[in-house]
């Protein structure tokens, strides 16, 4: 007789083995940590395209804050910028919300036109999201 270990192509007894089947508790916590991956994503997704696309750090203003720019705003047309609601003694601060419009959405609104006399120089910061508001602004002097 020969040695199995001689012939080829057999396996010894010992190296015959079912393959082992995960555990259903592996496979319920590959699909949890992938939830919890996938969750921390896109939070991480969204607060980078808040800090890079120009937040909404105005969405809680109101008449009498003040509001910075994160760019320099255009005196005719539309500048697309970000707003920060800051101290009113802040250097940043470049306009007083005179009021704020909800359920309007748009740079073109002419829900301010009645917080300002005909020949005065105003802004409209405006969001779109959800709603939609406009902050009807004056320039800090």
């Amino acid at each position: 007789m020969t040695n199995p270990v001689d012939r080829p192509g057999f396996p010894l007894a010992t190296d015959v083995r079912p393959p082992e089947l995960p555990s259903k508790k592996t496979n319920v916590l590959k699909v949890v940590g992938a939830v919890v991956v996938a969750i921390i994503v896109a939070l991480g997704v969204y607060a980078l395209s808040s800090l890079l696309l120009g937040g909404d750090g105005a969405s809680d203003a109101k008449a009498g804050d003040c509001i910075a720019s994160d760019q320099e705003v255009k005196n005719e047309g539309t500048t697309e910028t970000g707003a920060e609601v800051v101290d009113c003694s802040s250097d940043e601060a470049k306009f007083a919300v005179v009021a704020r419009v909800d359920g309007e959405g748009s740079t073109q609104s002419k829900a301010c036109d009645k917080f300002f006399k005909a020949e005065e120089v105003f802004y409209v910061f405006a969001n779109s999201k959800d709603d939609g508001y406009v902050l009807c602004l004056r320039p800090k002097a």
